[in-house]
């Protein structure tokens, strides 16, 4: 700017100096040009470098000036850019000091050619230093209102950017799905629950034509954009490619501004297969819990009944008042009386709630010992039980109930194949950072088959013909009293082999999702 008003200047009084102001000028413009350019490419302004190089332009702009000869016309106020740049970009205090520069400046490009001192407190010197202490302070007020602005713009971006962020991260983060529209229907904003159950990628405006052809029902909720907004809810069922459909919970809700106006809308859906699934679990439980208390009751009634009739029997037979042909008829009462108390009391430990007295158990030697006690209480001839020597294998739980889970393991392993060998080994596991121990019980039976894998924990099925049907059924729930786990072993093709995973800590440290069977 400066070398274009010099050369229009020199040009209309038909001055012959123009080459050389301009050549002086544009030397110091490459020169300051080349010094800041680092400073401008990384956003790194140091305030000296800037002062120095106003002082620069400052003069550079005075030397052209007196080369152009105009010492007198209006070219002298362009002393006043450096003033107003420096005003501008540091403020006031550099401002006035380059405006009391521009002044001095000024005074000596008039008289110190012709031999005069410069008069800078003479009434021309005043008016100077004024005139260009005014542009100063203007421009650094100016610079200061700039600048102060400029920070409340970035610091209202920021905080708009961090609020966007957090927003975005939020609607990321639900554990529902979510799709906002616009007031004509466009989706906007779709998080990654939705796409998860839904199914849906691509771009907004790909989701957008995947709910038109796909999830209509949807589809037709965000498009109401005529009616009036309320809120809607319901149950629906929704469906992904290639997934199995689902119930959900979907809510559609208007999105307004300050003075109703309608913005667009935002749906709002919960998958409800787990809900369901523990609403379900629930009132099974509670019928459960009816049935068990009125099982317990009826067991408790016949167990009473039955003694006075075992004992009448036994008392018949050991005063003699019944003849030699009763006998066999006496012995099949006893049989089945005997019978049918083994059946009563398994059947109460299933049906009672027990209270749990966790202590810490070497769980290897609690199985020998029932091993031992079943092979020697009227095992099978050949029959034994194998128990693996893992050295001592310990965890808190209650002593009976873990007693109960391996006699009837054992018991079934050893009911599978008269004179087989029922096996039982230990693994020690991690889960989720905490020990756990696998018990695995074999036996050399028949083995299952593949349907009725999965009805082995029903109460009272079973495959054996003098099977109450009792035994896994009070194993599982002896196994998920303590936090644990049992399944079959699936993959196997002779015998069977039943898994019991037990938490080393107890219940307190199972994982979510572990008690089922």
């Amino acid at each position: 700017m400066v070398i274009l008003l010099i050369g229009l200047r020199s040009s209309a009084e038909g001055t012959g100096s123009l080459l050389a102001g301009l050549l002086a000028l544009g030397g110091w413009l490459a020169l300051g040009t080349l010094a800041t350019a680092p400073g401008v490419l990384g956003r790194r302004w140091n305030h000296a470098s800037l002062v120095l190089l106003l002082v620069g332009d400052l003069l550079a702009t005075a030397v052209a000036v007196r080369i152009a000869g105009d010492l007198g016309g209006p070219t002298l106020l362009l002393l006043a850019i450096p003033v107003l740049a420096g005003g501008l970009l540091l403020q006031w205090r550099i401002g006035l000091l380059l405006g009391l520069m521009a002044a001095i400046v000024s005074r000596a490009l008039v008289l110190l050619p012709h031999g005069h001192p410069v008069d800078a407190l003479g009434a021309v010197g005043l008016y100077y230093a004024g005139a260009f202490s005014v542009i100063g302070l203007a421009a650094g007020f100016l610079g200061s209102r700039l600048a102060a602005s400029l920070r409340e713009a970035e610091q209202s971006r920021s905080e708009l950017e961090a609020v966007r962020l957090s927003t975005d991260r939020i609607v990321e983060s639900l554990g529902c799905g979510l799709i906002a529209v616009d007031a004509e229907g466009r989706v906007q904003t779709v998080n990654r629950e939705a796409r998860h159950l839904l199914g849906l990628a691509g771009s907004n405006a790909a989701i957008e034509q995947e709910l038109a052809e796909r999830h209509r029902g949807l589809h037709r909720l965000l498009r109401l954009s005529r009616e009036p907004a309320r809120v809607r809810d319901g149950e629906r069922v929704l469906r992904a490619p290639g997934k199995r459909p689902f119930p959900a919970w979907v809510k559609l809700a208007p999105v307004t501004g300050a003075h109703g106006e309608p913005h667009g809308r935002v749906l709002l859906f919960w998958n409800l297969t787990e809900r369901k699934r523990l609403e379900r679990t629930a009132r099974r439980s509670q019928r459960l819990s009816a049935i068990a208390v009125l099982s317990a009751g009826l067991a408790h009634e016949i167990r009473n009944s039955l003694r006075p009739i075992t004992g009448c029997v036994e008392l018949l037979q050991t005063k003699g008042l019944l003849p030699d042909t009763a006998r066999p008829l006496v012995e099949v009462i006893t049989r089945e009386a005997d019978a049918l108390e083994a059946f009563l009391s398994q059947f109460l430990a299933l049906a009672r709630d027990k209270t749990l007295k966790f202590e810490s158990i070497d769980l290897e030697e609690l199985i020998r010992q029932e091993a031992r006690a079943l092979t020697m209480a009227g095992a099978p001839e050949g029959a034994q039980v194998v128990v693996a020597e893992e050295g001592r294998v310990r965890l808190r739980g209650d002593r009976d109930w873990l007693r109960q889970v391996f006699r009837n393991l054992i018991l079934n392993g050893l009911e599978a194949k008269p004179g087989g060998v029922v096996r039982v080994g230990f693994t020690r596991q991690r889960r989720q950072g905490r020990p756990w121990v696998r018990v695995t019980v074999e036996d050399e039976g028949a083995g299952l088959a593949p349907e009725d894998l999965r009805r082995a924990f029903r109460p009272f099925w079973s495959d054996k013909p003098a099977g109450t049907g009792l035994g896994l059924p009070i194993a599982l729930r002896g196994v998920r009293e303590h936090g644990g786990r049992i399944h079959l072993d699936t993959q196997r093709t002779v015998g069977t082999a039943v898994i019991v995973d037990l938490p080393v800590g107890g219940p307190s440290d199972r994982p979510a999702g572990s008690l089922a069977a």
